[in-house]
């Protein structure tokens, strides 16, 4: 579970991105390779076509508050640094960060120097969760930080990262603590998650 949480967070901006020869964007791509994109693209289109909720969801992402928080999360000093940091690894971070942002209506980033059942947001990422592969991303996982160098580094880079940046984002940002609060209200277990993520890097 733990190494499936981080897992989807570093791959979101390679997923979508055509192979290089960059070592760090093959790294991903083995890792994409094990996904099961096609299940996990109609769990998605089954959720969004037929449960209110992750509906709702996705009309939030295109409101105004979660637009304020995008803005606010990309602003920080450390987070431009981690995707600049991508980007001269070869990995189109931008790029990927911005087809997203044309999904939602959002600002674009620019780089700086059921009739069938369903259960909610939390419903959809427990099934999104029971579709990976566990075990394989975990031994992948110690596998790469073994025998690639670039993926070694990336680690180590997001070990480093300012994550008191997002801390003090949280304290003062109404915009992050009303988008919190919501996810709270749907059932997801948001210190949970943010307690794997911290454990994962060591943010103490």
């Amino acid at each position: 579970m733990k190494i499936a949480v981080i897992v989807a967070a570093c791959l979101v901006a390679s997923v979508a991105c055509a192979p290089t020869q960059i070592a760090l964007t093959d790294d991903f791509d083995d890792f994409v390779g094990l996904l099961p994109l096609d299940d996990l693209l109609n769990l998605a289109l089954r959720y969004l076509l037929n449960d209110k909720e992750v509906q709702q969801a996705l009309l939030y992402l295109q409101g105004a508050e979660f637009s304020s928080v995008w803005d606010q999360f990309f602003a920080l000093s450390a987070v431009r640094d981690l995707l600049n940091y991508l980007e001269d690894a070869g990995v189109p971070a931008y790029d990927s960060l911005n087809e997203v942002a044309d999904f939602l209506g959002l600002t674009h980033l620019k780089p700086s120097v059921r009739s069938l059942r369903t259960g909610g947001l939390n419903g959809l990422l427990e099934e999104a969760l029971a579709l990976l592969p566990h075990e394989e991303l975990e031994a992948m996982f110690e596998e790469k930080l073994k025998t690639s160098p670039e993926f070694k580094a990336l680690f180590e880079k997001l070990q480093k990262f300012d994550h008191k940046q997002l801390r003090d984002l949280y304290e003062s940002s109404a915009e992050v603590q009303g988008m919190i609060q919501k996810l709270r209200d749907h059932g997801v277990d948001v210190d949970h998650i943010v307690e794997v993520v911290k454990d994962f890097f060591g943010w103490n």
